[in-house]
């Protein structure tokens, strides 16, 4: 699932893959910290117009 976040105080929107499985609700509480994590960016053109940056949380 792609979950789309956005902040108040900023312009840009972060897209995050998550998967439906698993620690779903550890994952929302900790979601605000991952996004921040510069290696989980993917690399390139996401394809997305509708976020400025993608992270994958797939395998979180």
């Amino acid at each position: 699932m792609r979950l789309y976040v956005d902040h108040e105080e900023d312009t840009d929107v972060v897209a995050a893959d998550v998967r439906l499985s698993g620690a779903l609700t550890a994952l929302l509480a900790a979601l605000p910290a991952l996004i921040e994590e510069v290696e989980r960016t993917v690399p390139g053109d996401v394809g997305d117009p509708h976020c400025s940056r993608l992270i994958n949380l797939t395998d979180w």
